[in-house]
């Protein structure tokens, strides 16, 4: 059921997180250069403007007059932006030179289309803050930082399942307005189209579907208040049965490698929940379709085999399920395989 990395292909993964983690804090500081800085002479006079912000509201922000000081600030600008930009293009193409060792030390497992719309999300500041990754594909974020490989056959999926954050708005960085789910989806991929209208799935050219999903509203938390993260003419999130344990459990991140051998930072459901849900769909929910209620009781094996032999910070006792109704504890405490005394 899981196979464990070799020695090199886990020395791959750890140096191509660290190059992806050193190009993203790069980016970060592209992002505070973004704009730019110039002279205006007014009534006679030099004084330093700043040019940033949304396309449609970029508005000219005096920074003060000619100065040594603006001066300073004018020069810091410049080669800030220059350096940033150098070292992001260099460590951006070591990393498309390291996805293809990955490809070749075969790493590459996570399907393009969920990469590339979790690294969209991710170049947006939201993914792990205002949504996460739920269902089978949280199980590549569980391996990658297990450094084992799951059977390709429990991961087979043609969709990706996003969770927004009942307790969060949406909300980028700076004055940008709420963004529109969908419109992210298409920077991801732009043939990504709305199945119906106020539908919670997008779908490709390829038939790749997105499926924006969050818990019944049995608990206050999860009322009938309008979606935090969907706007006007955008999806709205079905609501799914005994959701709530995944909802409320803590964050796991991790970085795996997509298909085409480029990082994919995960946000997803802590392990522990993502296996207690899956054991309890796959035997006690009634509404389950049967026809995935096996490989819903195979998925929490492996996630529980997972960690129990390969993430020891992330212990199954019964004060870690705090978050289940006491019958999903006892579940878990009667399922050996969890290591529940």
């Amino acid at each position: 059921m899981l196979t464990s990395m070799t020695l090199e292909q886990r020395r791959q993964l750890v140096d191509t997180v660290q190059m992806w983690e050193g190009w993203d804090a790069t980016r970060l500081r592209q992002a505070g250069h973004r704009g730019s800085m110039a002279w205006r002479s007014v009534a006679g006079h030099d004084y330093l403007v700043r040019i940033d912000g949304p396309a449609n509201r970029r508005r000219p922000r005096s920074l003060g007059p000619r100065s040594p000081a603006t001066e300073r600030l004018h020069d810091d600008f410049v080669h800030g932006k220059q350096q940033a930009r150098d070292a992001a293009q260099r460590m951006g193409a070591r990393l498309h030179e390291m996805a293809r060792v990955n490809r070749a030390f075969r790493l590459a497992h996570v399907p393009l289309p969920a990469a590339k719309v979790m690294r969209t999300l991710h170049g947006r500041g939201l993914l792990g803050r205002n949504v996460a990754v739920v269902g089978t594909n949280a199980i590549y974020a569980y391996e990658a930082a297990a450094g084992v490989f799951a059977a390709s056959d429990m991961l087979a999926t043609g969709d990706l399942d996003i969770l927004p954050d009942a307790h969060r708005k949406l909300r980028l960085r700076g004055n940008e307005d709420p963004p529109v789910l969908l419109d992210l989806l298409r920077e991801a991929d732009r043939s990504f189209q709305a199945v119906g209208a106020g539908g919670f799935r997008a779908v490709n050219r390829d038939g790749y579907q997105v499926d924006l999903i969050k818990p019944m509203p049995h608990d206050p938390a999860f009322s009938a208040e309008p979606d935090a993260i969907s706007s006007a003419g955008d999806l709205q999130a079905a609501h799914i049965p005994n959701m709530r344990w995944i909802a409320s459990a803590p964050k796991f991140t991790a970085m795996a490698v997509g298909e085409d051998g480029l990082p994919v930072p995960m946000a997803c459901p802590d392990p522990r929940a993502f296996a207690l849900y899956k054991l309890w769909m796959g035997t006690r929910d009634s509404t389950r379709d049967p026809l995935k209620r096996a490989r819903d009781v195979q998925q929490a094996h492996a996630v529980a085999a997972i960690v129990n032999d390969h993430l020891p910070l992330l212990p199954f006792e019964p004060e870690h399920l705090s978050c289940f109704p006491k019958a999903a504890a006892d579940l878990a405490a009667a399922a050996s395989f969890f290591g529940v005394e």
